[in-house]
């Protein structure tokens, strides 16, 4: 009778045991799915109402990124968001932008640009863009770029700005890169896909090239 009963509840507590391990891992691993939080590489993880954390440049905001890797949301005080970090394809096209000299031009470009990944500068892009649509931060994007395409035309002869688009696109490059450093976007690549004019300027330049050339054939 003895034995009966000791085999009885070491069964019984073997199988209580099994019932709290069990319930114990379900936890855990609701726990873990609750507030651990995966960042793939081409995104950040955003955990807002904690503290304020510290920047490099030593200023501080009310979020902390966590780029690639995991992070822990810290439970009843922070949330999380996520932000892309995939390049962002933007034509740009503006017409009867003055040249140096006084031509108006038609230039065609593209640019491919994304959140910067600077952590001081992607809090920029986080105040601004946060939940928005992308076509939102091209529309920013483009705007920047096209206005600061003008103002480097205005310095460039219509054969400077034809005969060397890399040089002028590096320098569009350099002239919006403040301001769009403000957006927390920054320029991955830019290509001048096209420039053309309504006068035929260009066209008259390239005509009279090419007879100089037979010319001296």
């Amino acid at each position: 009778m003895f034995d009966f009963l000791r085999e009885w509840t070491t069964i019984h507590w073997s199988i209580a045991g099994g019932l709290a391990f069990g319930l114990g891992l379900l936890v855990l691993l609701a726990f873990i799915k609750n507030f651990l939080y995966i960042c793939t590489p081409n995104q950040v993880l955003i955990f807002s109402g904690g503290q304020k954390h510290r920047l490099p440049d030593g200023s501080y905001r009310g979020f902390r990124v966590v780029f690639g890797g995991r992070g822990w949301r810290k439970p009843f005080f922070e949330r999380v968001s996520r932000m892309s970090l995939n390049l962002m394809e933007v034509p740009i096209h503006i017409r009867g932008a003055y040249s140096k000299g006084g031509i108006p031009l038609i230039v065609e470009a593209i640019a491919n640009i994304k959140i910067s990944s600077d952590p001081v500068l992607i809090g920029n892009a986080i105040e601004r863009f946060l939940g928005r649509d992308p076509e939102e931060i091209r529309r920013v994007a483009k705007e920047t770029l096209e206005g600061h395409l003008r103002g480097v035309l205005a310095k460039l002869t219509p054969e400077e700005v034809n005969e060397d688009r890399l040089k002028f696109a590096a320098e569009l490059s350099q002239e919006s890169q403040d301001d769009l450093s403000k957006l927390g976007i920054q320029v991955d690549t830019l290509k001048i896909q096209h420039v053309s004019d309504d006068v035929k300027y260009l066209d008259s330049i390239g005509r009279e090239a090419i007879a100089n050339v037979v010319r001296d054939a």
